[in-house]
């Protein structure tokens, strides 16, 4: 039976942050990442999903949250040190436009822009315009144009990237999923569904939505189902659209109040989408599952065909005249927790702990989060200057840690 002082469970991009935190600061521990890999065929898959599986998530500095902007800072500025240990690329510096009417967001972002000082023009509407004239915004907006290294990341090359340089500093990566996760002894006793059984000190959870599954103690974890529009553009689509940054962007929209979008991102079918989706918009909660297979169903499914019907009106009122070849539809999932936070937390001091829940916002920060948890784990200390008392895990049943 094989035995490791560390077994982080869950190799997304939370995961796998921590694994290579963990041969970087701590190298004498013996570590272990366990999770599969990205299933060829999602419509016949019978194991667990990911919403990592895709190629794009802005990354930006600024936020209406303080906490968030910092998360953000810390781990943009380990972007280019973990493609150069890696050797894989997933940083692209496209610019952020982050735009809103909503005097209360106003504030917040502009108190981030003076904590924080990222790069950035505050434009109105006309400058918006001026700007970028192929995107229409009510009169009403106020925009930051946030440049330096705003823009998106592809989240599967970052996962690579950072398992790259985790195995590269002695980790062990195991390609399987986790059924089971007990106490014992001295330490825990993780199964895989493939038969695998090993023994760790301890274990940091990082598996999203799939969290809960594992722990007998259920936390409160709400998971919802989200649907993402991949618009397919022609080329001379792609060639007009080259200047165009990431977008955050209230919306007068009946049913899209706020979106995100991504510019032309090349994806692993050769084509070139526009990938946009709804924030704040989630349909189903999966709130206590007892296993992943509760999953299955909406990740085999072609997201929510309502969503979908207004996310293209929003696309061609923010886009006007935009040719689009082609659209499909994504089903996504975002998994939160109680106050908004990540839970990076000790469940069993010395044996279990936990860094999960993204809240939609986790990709662009994954590096200082998995940090945090890593170092958490593996020394008992919280090594960071923001509140610990933020990132306290939460049950269901109303208990903190």
């Amino acid at each position: 039976m094989a035995t490791y002082d560390i077994a982080v469970i869950g190799n997304g991009l939370l995961g796998s942050a921590a694994l290579r935190h963990l041969t970087v600061s701590c190298p004498k521990l013996k570590v272990c990442g366990i999770g599969p890999a990205e299933p060829r065929d999602r419509k016949t898959h019978q194991g667990v999903f990911a919403s990592h599986y895709d190629q794009g998530r802005i990354t930006r500095i600024l936020d209406p949250s303080p906490l968030w902007g910092k998360l953000a800072r810390e781990s943009i500025a380990r972007y280019s040190d973990i493609e150069a240990e890696s050797g894989v690329g997933f940083h692209h510096r496209v610019g952020c436009l982050r735009a809103t009417d909503i005097a209360e967001r106003v504030a917040d972002i502009d108190a981030c822009a003076a904590a924080y000082e990222p790069p950035y023009k505050r434009l109105d509407a006309a400058g918006c315009k001026q700007a970028y004239p192929f995107l229409a915004f009510s009169d009403e907006f106020v925009a930051w144009d946030e440049a330096g290294e705003a823009g998106y990341i592809n989240p599967r090359q970052l996962i690579e990237a950072q398992l790259k340089a985790a195995a590269k500093g002695g980790a062990t990566i195991i390609r399987e999923i986790v059924e089971s996760l007990e106490s014992c002894g001295d330490g825990v006793s993780v199964q895989t569904r493939e038969g695998s059984v090993l023994r760790a000190r301890k274990a940091l959870l990082t598996a999203g939505g799939y969290s809960n599954t594992l722990l007998r103690r259920k936390l409160d974890m709400p998971t919802k189902s989200h649907t993402i529009l991949l618009a397919e553009l022609p080329p001379e689509e792609i060639e007009g659209l080259r200047g165009m940054p990431s977008i955050i962007s209230s919306f007068d929209h009946l049913e899209v109040e706020s979106l995100y979008m991504l510019p032309p991102v090349l994806y692993p079918d050769g084509k070139t989408y526009i990938k946009l989706g709804p924030s704040g918009r989630d349909e189903q909660f999966f709130d206590a599952m007892e296993n992943d297979r509760e999953l299955a169903p909406w990740f085999k499914s072609d997201g929510n065909p309502l969503t979908a019907a207004d996310l293209k009106a929003a696309l061609h009122r923010m886009i006007p005249n935009l040719k689009v070849l082609s659209y499909q539809t994504v089903p996504c999932l975002i998994t939160y927790s109680a106050h908004g936070n990540p839970y990076i937390d000790a469940l069993e001091a010395g044996r279990l702990y936990v860094t999960t829940a993204g809240n939609g916002m986790g990709a662009k920060s994954s590096d200082e989060i998995g940090r945090i948890g890593a170092l958490l784990c593996a020394t008992g200390e919280w090594h960071s200057d923001l509140n610990r008392e933020d990132f306290r895990a939460v049950y269901m049943d109303g208990g903190r840690k």
